[in-house]
Order: C-alpha cells, then sequence, then structure tokens
C-alpha cells in the first residue's frame, strides 16, 4: 500500500474547515514538493494520521495556529539503534498547536485503535518529553515513533515514520543513500 502524505494531510483540513463549527485556528502547513510515496504493509497509517491529525485540530485553542510540518531526514543514527531499524530514510510529521486537549495518552489510544501496540514509553524524570515505539500487533518490523512534548498548553509532536522499502518516489534526493 502506497501512503500519500500530502495528499492525507491535505483531505483531513477540508474535511477539519467543513466540519468544524464557530472559529478555526489558521493552519501553517510546510511540505516539500517532493516528498515520496511511503510504501506500507496495510492501511493502519493512513488511517493514524487521518485520525490523529484531526483530533490534534479540533482540540486546538482555535485562537491559535496550528504548524503542521513535514521533512525527510536521511538518518537519526542514535534513534535507529535505540529502536533496532534500518531505514533507507525517514519521513518526520510535526504537530504543534495550543490548547489542553493533546495528551500522550490520546496518541495510544488512536495508534491502538488502528492495530498497532506500544512496545515502550521512554521518558526522563522532570521532562516535558516522552518516546513511544509502536509496532503493529502482528509484525515487529515496521516500527513507528511518536515523540511528544507537552510544557503548559504548547504541544509538540513528531511522528517519525522509517521508510525501508525501496518503493519512494519521485527519488528526490541522495538523502536516501544509506552513509
Amino acid at each position: 500500500m502506497e501512503t500519500n502524505l500530502r495528499g492525507l494531510i491535505d483531505d483531513v483540513i477540508c474535511k477539519f474547515r467543513r466540519n468544524r463549527v464557530g472559529p478555526q485556528p489558521r493552519i501553517l502547513l510546510k511540505i516539500p514538493p517532493e516528498l515520496p510515496l511511503i510504501a506500507w504493509h496495510d492501511d493502519g497509517l493512513d488511517r493514524f494520521v487521518k485520525t490523529f491529525l484531526y483530533h490534534a485540530l479540533m482540540v486546538n485553542d482555535p485562537e491559535m495556529p496550528v504548524q503542521i510540518l513535514v521533512h525527510e531526514r536521511s538518518r537519526l543514527t542514535d534513534l535507529e539503534s535505540f529502536v533496532k531499524v534500518s531505514p533507507l530514510c525517514w519521513i518526520q510529521l510535526r504537530i504543534e498547536g495550543r490548547g489542553p486537549g493533546m495528551i500522550e495518552s490520546v496518541a495510544e489510544e488512536i495508534l491502538q485503535d488502528h492495530g498497532y501496540h506500544c512496545e515502550e514509553w521512554v521518558g526522563v524524570e522532570g521532562s516535558d518529553s516522552q518516546l513511544a515505539i509502536f509496532s503493529p500487533v502482528e509484525k515487529t518490523e515496521a516500527k513507528l515513533v511518536l515523540c511528544f512534548n507537552v510544557a503548559r498548553s504548547l504541544w509538540k509532536c513528531d511522528f517519525l515514520i522509517p521508510v525501508s522499502e525501496s518503493l519512494l518516489l519521485p527519488l528526490s534526493s541522495s538523502a536516501r543513500r544509506k552513509v
């Protein structure tokens, strides 16, 4: 299954704008034009991104903007050794907003609803940041990483997708070559 992250995000934003009653937050969107399609083993990734992003838009303070950023990362060496994956590249989806409704348990619940289980939550005492590793219930190799930071009413969520398949279109940079 191929995941078009740009298309998913556009669909969610359109649905949100149609369904939200009352004031809506501004949405600041930054997605590189050459973002590749992501080969994934099932539709769990698509369903999670749609549900999680829609929830994030709904709970955000309507007076404050929501930032949605997508980046391609070539290597995250420390994370790769910790998670025990070695992808060609990582796709990072960052959602940042303000408001009281976004907490770590929401992300975990949404992932569980879409067929993923949490392998581990990692945090440092006194820190506002946590990291979680999720994998499909039936498999262990297609891991997803969630980095969550909730400080007062500001929250950031980085969703890291390891891309290990050679089915990436278009091949936009040399970043996909292993270093």
